[in-house]
């Protein structure tokens, strides 16, 4: 991981910093269907939480992540859980074709996913703190940024 992407999610207070996936941009990832797949079974990190884990079992599970980009730029996405040729995948949604366009994601560009958490407030009085799931995507390869 870049220096100035690990500096960026230490200055947003994040932990747990984990590689989930590793892989290479395929043309189902950058299609018109905009949004990035990755199989369970070839990830280094379960980065769910039960609650989570559940939410997505559901058939119309989905949740709302952020995604860090090398130029230290905060996207929304959704992600959400299917299946591809009878394997189970997450997908990244809604916004993938714009994350791919300001990063310049060409197909076959190896990228790195690395997910963290971020602890935020939900109740000032009763000091009631939750997580929040954060994802850092990086290019090993063919990096431009706009």
């Amino acid at each position: 991981m870049p220096t100035e992407m690990r500096k960026q999610i230490e200055d947003m207070h994040g932990y747990n910093l984990q590689l989930v996936i590793h892989k290479r941009l395929i043309e189902a990832d950058m299609n018109e269907k905009g949004r990035l797949f990755f199989r369970i079974k070839k990830m280094f990190f379960d980065f769910l939480t039960p609650n989570e884990k559940e939410l997505l079992n559901d058939a119309n599970g989905v949740m709302e992540v952020k995604i860090v980009d090398e130029a230290q730029r905060v996207s929304p996405m959704f992600l959400t859980k299917g299946k591809i040729k009878d394997q189970d995948v997450y997908f990244f949604t809604t916004h993938w074709n714009s994350f791919v366009d300001k990063n310049c994601l060409k197909l076959g560009h190896l990228i790195q996913l690395w997910s963290f958490r971020r602890v935020r407030l939900v109740d000032i009085d009763n000091e009631i703190f939750t997580s929040d799931l954060y994802f850092a995507l990086n290019t090993v390869d063919g990096r431009c940024i706009l």
